[in-house]
Order: C-alpha cells, then structure tokens, then sequence
C-alpha cells in the first residue's frame, strides 16, 4: 500500500462526500452493488436498498462479473 492509498483511506472516513466527489456518484454505486451481489444478494433485494432498478442491478452486476473474470 503507497502513501497515496492511506490518504484515500484516510478521506473515505474522514470526508466522505470529498471522497465520492473525486470517485464519482456511479463509481461508489457500482461498489455498493458489487459488495451487496458478493453477499449473495438477489437483484430485488439490491434494487431495493439502492433504490435502483432493475436494469441498474443487472448490468451493475455484470460489471462485477466482468472484474472477476479478469482477476
């Protein structure tokens, strides 16, 4: 981990709309559904606590996916 890395640590809980400024809005809804699908959440159950829909959940979902088969 680089000293650049702590600092973002660091913003995350520190600032937190700072920190989703310089990610952006898509980007954290994105790690939201990734983190939500890893615990084995339905599509329903993610649209409902992101308040999304379903078209939202499914390609949030692939994208995940597709991260995992890079990896």
């Amino acid at each position: 981990m680089t000293e650049l890395d702590r600092y973002l640590q660091e913003m995350a809980l520190s600032n937190w709309p700072q920190f989703v400024q310089l990610l952006g809005k898509d980007a954290i809804l994105s790690a939201k559904i990734c983190l939500l699908r890893q615990n084995n959440a339905s599509y329903g159950e993610i649209e409902n606590r992101l308040g999304i829909t379903t078209n939202q959940a499914r390609y949030g979902c692939n994208k995940c996916e597709d991260k995992k088969k890079t990896m």
